[in-house]
């Protein structure tokens, strides 16, 4: 017979009994060649359960049936007993498609046997391909179940074929592995066994056990992507546990690698680690993590890397001592490449939020967490000594721990250099806060002791705050450039003047090898200035820069009794600079001023000022007489000349004021004047200087109630030399002794001696005397030039 399903030949034997309690028989044998797979379920018995009727009714998508044969042997009577007949089926097929089950892929050009007895369905393929993966030795069974048992069909089998194929099975069959091999490609050869147990029911778990070797192939995972090659070894996958192997081997990062594989699930929660030794350089690591920022290491690193995968989380740590990787950072965090410090990273591989830890020894921690895909936006903490980094709840990066010492200036210039061309750059940006505390800082020339640095983020600008026994206070420094930095210092404890530096009267500039051209805009004001435990007052100071260097303006310094306003600059080339000044020293009693700088207070006064127009090489910091070239206006009112007992010893007598001093190398006895001082109403005098050689523009004067002083000439400081012309100007009566004239000018003295005895108090009360002031500025010569003059 010729049918659609092919051709058909049979035959059969009836046994009919029509006595009470015996059987009807019946044989059937139907034999078919050239058939069509197709028409299959044509011949499926009823008798088989629901689940696995459904699944032959579909397996067999297509295929030439070779040879068939059905038979039917046993009774024909209704509601005799299942084990009362028997139902076989056979298919001999070649080329045919096995849809072995659903979200699996078909089973091509397989040529084998099919056996659907009581007993269950058995197929035996002896060969057949899976994608482009060649199987053989393929043997499928499905056992006959009663009653509410589910079916399972059970497969064993080999194959060889690629990587590539594998891989594309556990991203697209229903076994739960598509979201953890997303992702992955790989190619290269593959061959092994496989072993399935897959529920015909809806909702079961499959069980799945392959092995297989591989050698020489490539393999990429992602996210994030990572080039494995030579990838060589032997493995084992347990859909209830995992992947694992041994006597692995690959390449990373063009480098080598070993490593070995670990199943660690269980049944509904698969999970495989990856324990892996080799070697990275420090550049494809960071280019691996898309990490743009800058860092301050360069070389390879030794690493033991831990790989999980699976359902309970997908992570990445690395473990290293860093041998091999020189780290160029201020102690103690910097490194030679020969050094060892045990650190680890690790960050997890799936989800919405990346987290990655660090840890550098027992120096520093990190924690951070952002978006998959916007790593720029997340949130972190950097601590640095003993403890855990916490994940802060805003996005930014904060900084906080304890250091037991800190040198702000190598760190300052270490950052300069990895912002390079972005001085506002993403790392700068991210940062969001700082808490330090430091046992001792060292930052812009001082040792801070105990200091606690706090940053905070306001607006478009930092804010600062730092305690410590020398400085509390607070700075703003705005993002915007140019815009100037904000310093309000509290308190501000300089270290304690050296006795022999303060003695030296010159000494090299402190800030010769600073540039002008790099002082920052700056607004700074000092409440309490102390010279160790010296307090000198309070300053306030504006610095702006220029091309050429650095002004200052509104200063307002009140140092001690001493007010200094006005303005000034800094300019020139580093080595090369010049500053000036341009303001008013004034103050009130300049013996309290004088006693409070270390001087002798020789001079008292009711108010003093000092107006200042000038400039000297170097910095604001090397001004001194020696150097200056410019104008001094001096104007002193009210007040005496005092001798200091003991000054000498006690105190550094101020020379240019001693006038006491040169009244005794006058040889005049001012005693019965004035008892305690010299008194004078105005003391005035304006100085114009170049390169520290000064010349009276207007006469040095004292004019007082009962005598008045004029120097006027050349002061010298440089060679320490003074070349002037001294006139003095006293009453003429008893309180002058004559014999001081006398000695002096004996001629003029003996004739003043008789004219005042002849008349008295009629004689001119006042004359004048010429003296020549020459030498040493501290120890002049004085010679007498011209007797006294009468004033008229």
């Amino acid at each position: 017979m010729l049918g659609e399903e092919g051709k058909i030949a049979g035959d059969f034997l009836i046994r009919l009994l029509f006595e009470e309690g015996r059987e009807d028989y019946m044989d059937l044998r139907v034999g078919l060649t050239e058939g069509d797979g197709r028409y299959t379920a044509k011949y499926l018995p009823e008798v088989l359960s629901p689940a696995l009727d459904e699944w032959l009714r579909s397996a067999i998508v297509k295929g030439t049936v070779d040879e068939g044969y059905f038979q039917y042997q046993g009774s024909l009577n209704h509601g005799a007993a299942p084990e009362a007949r028997s139902i076989s089926l056979f298919f001999k097929v070649r080329d045919a498609a096995l849809d072995f089950q659903p979200g699996w892929p078909q089973v091509q050009h397989v040529d084998g046997d099919v056996f659907i007895e009581d007993s269950g369905v058995r197929i035996k393929a002896q060969r057949g391909v899976l994608l482009d993966t060649k199987v053989s030795d393929v043997s499928v069974d499905i056992p006959h179940v009663e009653g509410d048992q589910h079916s399972r069909l059970y497969l064993d089998g080999d194959f060889d074929g690629s990587l590539g194929d594998g891989l594309k099975i556990l991203k697209e069959a229903p076994i739960g592995t598509g979201e953890i091999f997303a992702g992955w490609e790989g190619e290269g050869p593959l061959k092994g066994k496989v072993k399935l147990d897959i529920p015909l029911a809806h909702g079961e778990r499959p069980k799945v056990q392959v092995d297989f070797a591989t050698n020489d192939a490539r393999l990429k995972v992602a996210p994030p992507s990572l080039e494995l090659s030579r990838l060589k070894g032997d493995f084992s996958f347990d859909f209830d546990k995992g992947l694992s192997g041994k006597g692995i081997s690959l390449q990373a990062f063009g480098k080598p690698v070993t490593a070995q594989i670990t199943a660690e699930g269980q049944p509904g929660q698969m999970q495989t680690r990856i324990d892996a030794t080799g070697q990275v350089s420090l550049k494809a690591l960071t280019d691996w993590l898309q990490f743009k920022q800058a860092l301050p290491a360069s070389g390879d690193l030794p690493y033991q890397l831990q790989l999980s995968l699976g359902s309970r989380a997908n992570q990445l740590s690395v473990n290293s001592n860093l041998k091999g990787l020189a780290i160029d950072l201020p102690a103690p965090f910097g490194k030679a490449a020969a050094d060892t410090r045990d650190s680890r990273f690790s960050m997890n591989l799936q989800g919405q939020e990346r987290r990655f830890d660090a840890a550098y020894t027992d120096l520093a921690r990190f924690a951070y967490a952002a978006p998959a895909e916007k790593m720029n936006q997340g949130r972190g903490e950097l601590l640095l000594g003993t403890g855990d980094a916490q994940l802060p709840a805003g996005q930014g990066l904060r900084v906080r721990g304890r250091l037991e010492s800190l040198d702000l200036a190598p760190w300052q210039e270490q950052a300069a250099r990895l912002a390079g061309d972005d001085p506002g750059g993403s790392a700068r940006q991210n940062l969001q806060s700082v808490d330090l505390s430091i046992g001792q800082l060292k930052a812009f020339g001082m040792d801070l002791n105990q200091a606690v640095v706090r940053m905070a983020r306001g607006g478009a600008a930092w804010d600062l705050r730092l305690d410590s026994k020398e400085v509390i206070g607070n700075a703003r420094v705005p993002d915007a450039k140019g815009a100037p930095m904000v310093i309000r210092m509290q308190t501000l404890r300089l270290p304690a003047a050296d006795p022999a530096q303060a003695q030296a009267e010159e000494g090299p500039d402190p800030l010769a090898s600073f540039d002008p051209r790099k002082v920052p805009a700056l607004d700074l004001s000092i409440d309490k200035l102390y010279r160790g435990d010296d307090l000198f007052g309070s300053a306030a100071i504006k610095l702006r820069p220029t091309t050429r260097g650095v002004t200052a303006s509104d200063i307002d310094l009140d140092f001690k009794g001493l007010r200094i306003d006005g303005g000034g600059g800094w300019e020139g080339e580093q080595g090369s600079t010049s500053s000036w000044y341009k303001g008013r020293l004034d103050g009130k009693n300049l013996a309290d001023v004088l006693k409070a700088w270390g001087f002798a207070p020789t001079v008292t006064s009711r108010d003093f000022r000092l107006d200042v127009d000038g400039r000297w090489p170097g910095s604001p910091a090397a001004v001194g007489l020696k150097r200056f070239s410019g104008s001094m206006n001096a104007a002193l009112r009210t007040g005496q000349f005092v001798e200091v007992e003991g000054s000498a010893q006690a105190l550094r007598v101020f020379g240019l004021l001693n006038f006491n001093s040169i009244g005794r190398r006058l040889r005049l006895d001012f005693s019965d004047l004035f008892e305690k001082g010299l008194a004078y109403d105005r003391v005035k005098g304006l100085l114009v200087a170049s390169d520290g050689v000064y010349v009276t523009r207007e006469p040095i004067s004292v004019t007082g109630p009962s005598s008045n002083f004029e120097l006027d000439g050349t002061l010298d400081m440089v060679r320490d030399r003074v070349d002037a012309n001294l006139q003095v100007s006293l009453p003429v009566t008893n309180n002058l002794p004559l014999a001081a004239l006398i000695i002096g000018a004996p001629a003029v003295g003996g004739a003043l001696f008789l004219v005042d005895r002849l008349i008295g108090d009629r004689v001119s009360r006042f004359a004048s005397v010429h003296y020549r002031v020459e030498g040493p500025w501290k120890e002049p010569r004085i010679t007498f030039v011209k007797p006294f003059e009468k004033s008229r």
